[in-house]
């Protein structure tokens, strides 16, 4: 039990930051939680940003990093001009080319922004030397392409801004920092995990908290007998370098909840949401007896008849499975159906839920579309901050109709509710087995409908 980890109050603990750019910001919500749950490191090692949330950790003020990661923007960072919105996927496309061709013209971009923020916000070394707590960083070199450890021992007086900028230096987008004639590059392009360098100073627990940046890590690490967790999220977490404050405050409310599901379990629940685990357990019980019906034909015969069918419900099951990417269960499929449909719609994971208010914002939106007759619309569900190329791709399938879940969810939807899908006819259960993720949606809508 992830609880039992927690109470392990006089373990030697570590905490690992990994690198990942503007993903940091999830670093900043997971060390909120585990201020809340007690958690105290004595070994604390990260790379690139990662670095960089170690030594604001050992400042000590939360509050005070949460601000500084909500402030900064893409010219906190590089020295680049950002459009003042990233509104399509062509405003993305067309920022990314104009870094790309910044890089290749200056052969990097300028560390001075980074440099300064780094100076403003850790602006006390003798602090962070004398917090009594063991501080680690790592960068790559760049002559020799070979990691190196650095802990504050190893660095000399007054130079430990300047291997923090060398460990974020994410060259060749942000210039190499060259350290007594030796140039240096991000740490994580030869491992954005420093797991094994928390593991030279032999911690009995260790927090590793993965935000998936750039740069090699192999899942399958090893830390011996020291007992570890991984605090990783499912959400993507953005571009790593392009920073926006709107996403910046989802992440770190992301890493806030993620932690504390795995700090107290019995308060909190979900997979990708985090809900409060009494209004789960009602809604389970809720869920079956509706489920129940529905495999019994008490609520639809027509229905009853297609779907008690197990070569009908194994596509459903598997496309469930892939989708949710967890294993689904009789005692997790309410939930997995829950949260499905939520992502589909582009429900943020920026909070804590009740069931009642999750299924209510869906509701919500469902209604306003089949009001306004918009199938699909990327202005609609489109989230208020800087997509990931992929979160555009997404967003573009979703706005062909052919391609679109959520519109053939809402056909399928129209059907359940006027009783007029023929089950018949073939093409109709065709539709069925190959598309089977929109009409599980559908199924759960004409549930929450009734409810």
């Amino acid at each position: 039990m992830t609880s039992e980890f927690f109470e392990k109050k006089h373990a030697s603990r570590a905490l690992v930051f990994g690198g990942g750019g503007a993903k940091g910001a999830y670093e900043i919500g997971v060390w909120k939680a585990l201020e809340q749950l007690e958690y105290v490191p004595d070994i604390l090692t990260g790379t690139s940003v990662g670095a960089l949330n170690g030594a604001l950790y050992i400042l000590g003020n939360v509050k005070d990093a949460e601000n500084m990661w909500k402030q900064i923007e893409t010219g906190s960072i590089l020295d680049v001009h950002m459009p003042l919105s990233i509104e399509s996927f062509a405003d993305y496309r067309q920022t990314l080319t104009g870094f790309l061709i910044k890089i290749i013209r200056e052969q990097g971009l300028s560390s001075k922004p980074l440099e300064k923020l780094i100076h403003t916000y850790i602006d006390n070394e003798s602090k962070i030397r004398n917090s009594g707590m063991t501080f680690g960083l790592s960068t790559t070199n760049l002559k020799t392409r070979k990691i190196e450890y650095f802990f504050l021992e190893d660095i000399p007086e007054g130079k430990l801004n300047d291997y923090l900028l060398a460990s974020s230096s994410l060259y060749p987008a942000i210039q190499k920092k060259v350290i007594d004639g030796v140039p240096y590059i991000d740490g994580g392009y030869q491992n954005r995990m420093p797991i094994e360098m928390a593991l030279q100073k032999k911690p009995e627990q260790m927090i590793i908290v993965d935000i998936k940046g750039p740069g090699l890590f192999s899942s399958h690490y090893r830390t011996g007998d020291c007992d570890s967790l991984l605090i990783s999220t499912k959400w993507p977490l953005g571009d790593m370098l392009l920073f926006d404050k709107r996403r910046t405050e989802v992440n770190i409310q992301l890493g806030y909840y993620d932690t504390l599901k795995l700090g107290e379990p019995d308060q909190y629940g979900g997979l990708w949401y985090t809900f409060n685990r009494g209004s789960l357990r009602e809604e389970q019980e809720q869920f079956y007896l509706a489920l129940y019906e529905l495999l019994t034909g008490e609520r639809s015969r027509a229905l009853y008849n297609y779907i008690s069918k197990e070569e009908h419900q194994l596509p459903m099951l598997k496309d469930l499975n892939r989708r949710w990417r967890d294993t689904i269960t009789k005692s997790n499929i309410a939930l997995a159906v829950m949260e499905l449909t939520g992502k589909t719609l582009n429900i943020l994971p920026d909070q804590l839920y009740t069931v009642a208010d999750f299924q209510e914002k869906i509701l919500r939106r469902i209604k306003k579309m089949q009001a306004e007759n918009k199938l699909t619309s990327i202005e609609e569900f489109q989230p208020r901050f800087v997509l990931s190329g992929k979160e555009w791709s997404e967003e573009f399938l979703e706005s062909l109709p052919l391609l679109s879940n959520r519109a053939l969810m809402l056909q399928l939807l129209e059907r359940l509710e006027n009783d007029s899908f023929d089950w018949e006819v073939s093409w109709h259960r065709l539709l069925i087995r190959t598309r089977p993720f929109p009409f599980v949606m559908a199924l759960y809508l004409k549930y929450l409908l009734s409810k």
